[in-house]
């Protein structure tokens, strides 16, 4: 045992693992990388030989002299050369979750304002530009869209908020806002709004009259940490981002009032015909009491309004009790960190071939098994604070339509980050440039110019270019793009119920950590999806016997054209896939 805790103390300093943390905003540089973590807790004698480990995703605590002498260590997972046996998640004790039904089976988008569309050839996204692309928006198979922070703020990405109430004047009007949900409803269409409620700008006007000030009527909403309030809490340690206060009644208030403002539009619209829902930033940082009076009142104004939650941590069990009449949803960070690893590095999870298979087997279906019913967990591969899913798979359109295709038969609601249906790349970039590279203008055209499309970033590092085969119009109606394969895989999904409500079976390869399948069933619609995340051919055998296929044979066609297959005979499967390759294929007893 004790030459066995050596081993993995040595191997733990070397690979430097370090714990889950949320990622600032500009001008700072983002908190330490987050590693893919295994925990092992004496007695349990791991075997580095073979590689057998006990896996829970959890986010490990401190290793301290207390913590003996059942010791946990933290142990990077691509240090471990075989399968890894996961440990269920224990069922969350909490009533079901009264959750929208449209968002259980919606298809999300994520938009960065400023770098989308373009209408009045400023350069800068707008929220007409918005309105003028619904049209492919719809075509893609979207029917939902989550916009980045639109209210005034200090800077380019607005989470530093300094007015509430007011729109960002290059991003339009309220009237430009109404417009665009009148118009995204019209087309079967959600909106829903980033809603930053724990910290704002240190140019908010609030802020400016208590900074310096303790007689301030707004002294009670931030966070001071001497008393001639002068210096102060902020997110990430930022001097730009105070923290917000609720200790303070009026915070609480003055907050619940901005998200009922904007659920009405202002006190325009009746409920159901302004904003769908909020997007809820940085949730960690604020008190579970203020996001149950949030639900109170937005449920109030429109009980079928969505809260949907960024609670950044790569421990499931840290997401559960915002689900204890709190959220709707929360993004899925435990899926994220097996799939793609460090957000800040590129090509280190299981999709660019580089972390075992076997993590999907606990986190592709964990929030099934340990969020209440009724919860709802959005699943994504990349977002504004992530490297881009293209450059992590290096530019293989190949391993990024696996990616889609393991996105889009998941239990989970998926999200789309703006560009990635066609491949745009982006990595944090070196100094001042920041996350700019992550969120460059929508590719719209062949050229990269052209009407609406943004102008506001044009780094000379900048990762997309004319003529790269990585614009809407250079992949829009070409077989086999990874543009028609988003439409066709969002198809499949909406025309299966089985990829929409169905269970959940993963399936093991044989011999082989880069492999995985699962079965999605209901009634007589049967999907399997197989995958081969590794970097090179491989020819696959996959263990069916565990999963509900129990007849003897199953006719088989390809899921996205539909061409038939070799049959399918449990209690195997065997096929051949190229290197970072996968299938979807509907099965139909015989």
């Amino acid at each position: 045992m004790r030459v066995g805790l050596a081993l993995l103390v040595l191997l733990m300093m070397a690979v430097g693992c370090r714990p889950a943390e949320e990622p600032a905003e500009e001008p700072a540089e983002e908190p330490a990388p987050r590693p893919i973590v295994a925990v092992v807790t004496t007695p349990v004698t791991p075997s580095l030989a073979d590689g057998r480990a006990v896996s829970t995703l959890a986010t490990p605590p401190s290793l301290t002299a207390s913590a003996m002498p059942t010791t946990t260590l933290t142990v990077a997972l691509t240090s471990v050369p075989r399968r890894i046996t996961p440990t269920p998640y224990p069922t969350a004790n909490l009533p079901a979750v009264q959750s929208p039904a449209w968002a259980k089976d919606a298809v999300m988008y994520q938009v960065f304002v400023r770098s989308f569309a373009d209408s009045n050839g400023d350069g800068i996204g707008d929220l007409n530009g918005i309105t003028s692309r619904l049209d492919y928006l719809k075509g893609l198979g979207v029917t939902a869209l989550w916009l980045t922070p639109i209210f005034e703020a200090a800077s380019y990405h607005g989470y530093d908020t300094t007015d509430y109430y007011t729109i960002q004047p290059e991003y339009g009007t309220m009237e430009d806002l109404a417009r665009l949900v009148d118009e995204a409803h019209a087309r079967g269409m959600k909106v829903i709004l980033d809603y930053v409620a724990g910290h704002t700008s240190n140019e908010h006007p609030f802020f400016e009259d208590a900074y310096n000030n303790p007689q301030s009527q707004y002294t009670g909403f931030y966070r001071w940490t001497n008393e001639a309030h002068t210096t102060y809490d902020g997110f990430a340690g930022l001097r730009e981002m105070p923290s917000l206060n609720y200790a303070n009644p009026a915070t609480t208030q003055y907050m619940l009032d901005v998200a009922e403002y904007w659920l009405t539009l202002g006190g325009t619209r009746p409920a159901g015909q302004g904003i769908d829902g909020f997007r809820l930033d940085y949730v960690l940082g604020i008190p579970h009491p203020f996001w149950k009076q949030l639900r109170q009142t937005v449920k109030g104004v429109n009980p079928d309004a969505l809260l949907l939650g960024e609670a950044w941590t790569s421990n499931r069990r840290e997401i559960v009790p915002y689900f204890d009449n709190e959220f709707d949803a929360a993004f899925d960070f435990p899926l994220y960190g097996s799939l793609q690893g460090n957000h800040d590095k590129v090509g280190d999870g299981v999709l660019p071939g580089q972390a075992s298979a076997g993590l999907l087997e606990l986190d592709a279906p964990g929030p099934l098994r340990a969020y209440p019913p009724g919860a709802i967990s959005v699943a994504f591969i990349n977002n504004h604070d992530t490297n881009r899913a293209m450059s992590d798979f290096g530019g293989d359109v190949e391993r990024a339509k696996t990616a889609a295709t393991f996105l889009f038969t998941i239990p989970q609601t998926p999200i789309i980050y703006y560009g990635e249906e066609i491949g745009m790349q982006g990595t944090k970039g070196a100094g001042s440039l920041g996350d700019l590279p992550r969120r460059e203008p929508m590719d719209w055209y062949a050229a990269a110019t052209g009407p609406g499309m943004t102008t506001w970033s044009q780094a000379t590092e900048r990762n997309n270019h004319p003529a790269d085969g990585v614009s809407v119009e250079e992949q829009q109606g070409q077989p086999g793009s990874l543009l028609e394969t988003y439409r066709a895989l969002i198809r499949l999904r909406r025309d299966s119920p089985a990829l929409r409500q169905g269970s959940y079976e993963p399936v093991k390869a044989a011999d082989n950590d880069k492999a995985y399948a699962h079965v999605r069933r209901v009634g007589d619609d049967i999907v399997l999806a197989v995958f081969n995340f590794g970097d090179a051919p491989a020819a696959l055998t996959f263990d069916l016997s565990t999963t509900g296929l129990v007849a003897d044979s199953y006719a088989a066609t390809d899921a996205l054209t539909g061409a038939a297959v070799p049959d399918i005979h449990p209690p195997t499967y065997q096929v051949a896939l190229p290197a970072g390759g996968s299938k979807a294929l509907r099965l139909t007893a015989r």
